[in-house]
């Protein structure tokens, strides 16, 4: 019934204001994608689209390579607060995930420290995965992690110091049982959403799963092909 709402309450917004592409000016796709399908098909798909492991993660998939213009749509939501770019950026991640989503019991966004949430107004991840979440009908839940440590960016960092920086930065409420889909913006080594996934395992996870809307080429990724969604 919510995924009916939603989708009748985007007809109604593009109606009301006509979808417009955020990267060339041109009509948007109905019913609310603020993309044209050219610039759509324009965007790099990642190759492989899916990584498997390693453990407690048990995949990754990613929807974009981290080139042009994914890069400006990232960059114009995390840092300069276009929101409008998390709308986009999680209707084609939504598309991309749509087959896997019926295996997911919640969707958890990748937190931000209080205090880096508070200096940024919102959380990119969330923005994201909301969308995400209302989009392939899965709830979203991101009160189930919190990060407790305000840890330095990541980026520039090799993987031993990705670590190291990012040790005990993550904690969940009890899971258990559940089978979670984490959604962040970009990945790179995929410290970040391992570590996370840990933590959601300890806290009674039956599954881990990620969903990143890009992926850098980095070495050091574990690559594999394309994975079945579970049944």
């Amino acid at each position: 019934m919510a995924e009916w709402v939603y989708r009748s309450l985007d007809r109604l917004s593009g109606l009301l204001l006509p979808p417009r592409c955020v990267l060339c000016g041109a009509p948007g796709q109905r019913p609310c994608l603020d993309l044209c399908r050219a610039c759509e098909t324009a965007l790099p798909p990642a190759r492989p689209a899916v990584l498997a492991g390693p453990a407690p993660l048990r995949t990754t998939i990613a929807a974009f390579d981290y080139g042009h213009p994914v890069d400006f749509l990232v960059h114009s939501l995390k840092y300069h607060g276009q929101l409008a770019m998390g709308r986009v950026l999680g209707s084609l991640l939504a598309g991309r995930v749509a087959p896997f989503a019926c295996a997911m019991d919640a969707i958890v966004p990748v937190p931000l420290h209080p205090t880096r949430h508070a200096g940024r107004g919102f959380n990119q991840s969330a923005e994201i995965a909301g969308r995400v979440a209302r989009l392939v009908g899965r709830p979203l839940r991101p009160e189930l992690a919190r990060r407790i440590r305000d840890t330095r960016p990541q980026v520039g960092l090799e993987p031993a110091d990705r670590r190291a920086n990012l040790a005990g930065a993550f904690v969940a409420c009890r899971v258990d049982g559940l089978r979670i889909a984490v959604v962040d913006d970009v990945t790179t080594t995929g410290t970040t959403l391992r570590l996370l996934a840990a933590a959601l395992s300890a806290a009674g996870a039956c599954s881990v799963d990620a969903w990143c809307v890009a992926r850098t080429s980095a070495p050091g990724i574990q690559r594999a092909g394309p994975v079945e969604p579970s049944p």
